[in-house]
């Protein structure tokens, strides 16, 4: 499946506060969120175990994620983030401002 025809990532906005944003991601069954760099420090939380293929530039990797098992990125790495299994993901993104 081709960047072109993947379902792209479904970012709902939950809180936008002068300290942080938390947003719901939800990654539909083969969807992908597109290339992208974040201009925060974030933290990720899975609402689920699943796995999900991170491209850094260098090719998709397989990372598994558990239920409420949080990882934290800097800010400015180009990335894309896709779901290659048949069910819709759901993550918890929180921004640092």
């Amino acid at each position: 499946m081709t960047t072109d025809t993947r379902p792209p990532l479904v970012i709902t906005e939950q809180i936008d506060n002068p300290r942080t944003c938390v947003n719901h991601l939800l990654f539909p069954a083969g969807g992908e969120s597109r290339w992208h760099r974040h201009e925060r420090d974030y933290v990720i939380v899975p609402v689920q175990d699943c796995e999900l293929q991170i491209d850094t530039g260098d090719g998709p990797k397989p990372v598994k994620l558990k239920t409420g098992d949080c990882y934290y990125r800097d800010a400015g790495v180009e990335h894309n983030v896709m779901n290659d299994s048949d069910v819709d993901i759901v993550l918890i993104e929180v921004e640092l401002k």
